[in-house]
């Protein structure tokens, strides 16, 4: 059953990836935006259900990882003075992962680390991840967003990157975030390259290449909690 899964997600995905050329990027139904630079290597939709459903890329860089033998891809970056890799214009993605996701709010925490600049960490409660599922992975939106929630997003969450998230403004504590708590798939064999680490990857559920969640801490003052009054 595992290989016959692993090859329908595998099929699923080069023809996502065969058909991003023929159309727009974040072309309708797959038209939904985070607000920020997630929105460069995503394409989702937001379901009657209210969940998100949709795809996340990557692009092949020629290497081949050492250890595992995979080739080696990570992110699409956008376009900026340093480079130019936009889906279906300067850059070949492919669909690397498949998306479901659900509302959710969380505090950032940090973003540098002995990784270096890797996925935000954030904090939440154990109670607020959805089940059943696997849902590893936190991302906010911006004021910006294609939701309901965007006009209400606070200015300390309002960034386009987890740097800014950090360096901006370190003096918003006690700030929760709204965003969506991703459960990815992946559809194909590759080494992911990001935050300083290469992880194989290969066809089923991902609990590792976007793991950003923190649910255990201890209570000091001025540290916020997002568990609220009635829990």
């Amino acid at each position: 059953m595992k290989i016959i899964n692993g090859i329908v997600l595998t099929l699923f995905g080069l023809f996502i990836s065969q058909t991003l050329h023929a159309r727009d990027f974040h072309a309708p139904p797959y038209d939904f935006l985070f607000g920020n630079h997630i929105d460069t290597h995503q394409e989702t939709k937001i379901k009657a259900n209210g969940q998100l459903l949709g795809f996340l890329y990557i692009i092949f860089t020629g290497d081949v990882d050492d250890v595992s033998g995979l080739p080696i891809a990570r992110h699409p970056r956008g376009k900026s003075d340093d480079h130019d890799e936009r889906c279906g214009i300067t850059a070949d993605c492919k669909v690397g992962w498949l998306i479901r996701a659900k509302s959710g709010a969380a505090k950032f925490l940090y973003h540098s680390g002995v990784n270096g600049n890797d996925h935000p960490v954030w904090l939440l409660n154990r109670v607020d991840i959805p089940q059943p599922g696997s849902y590893t992975h936190f991302h906010w939106i911006t004021q910006t967003a294609t939701e309901l929630r965007a006009p209400d997003v606070p200015d300390a969450c309002n960034k386009q990157n987890a740097s800014q998230l950090e360096t901006e403004d370190p003096s918003a504590v006690n700030v929760q975030c709204p965003g969506w708590l991703l459960q990815i798939k992946a559809i194909r064999s590759f080494a992911f390259e990001h935050g300083g680490e290469v992880i194989a990857v290969h066809p089923g559920t991902d609990n590792a290449t976007h793991l950003n969640l923190l649910t255990n801490y201890e209570a000091v003052e001025d540290i916020s909690t997002t568990r609220g009054a009635s829990h």
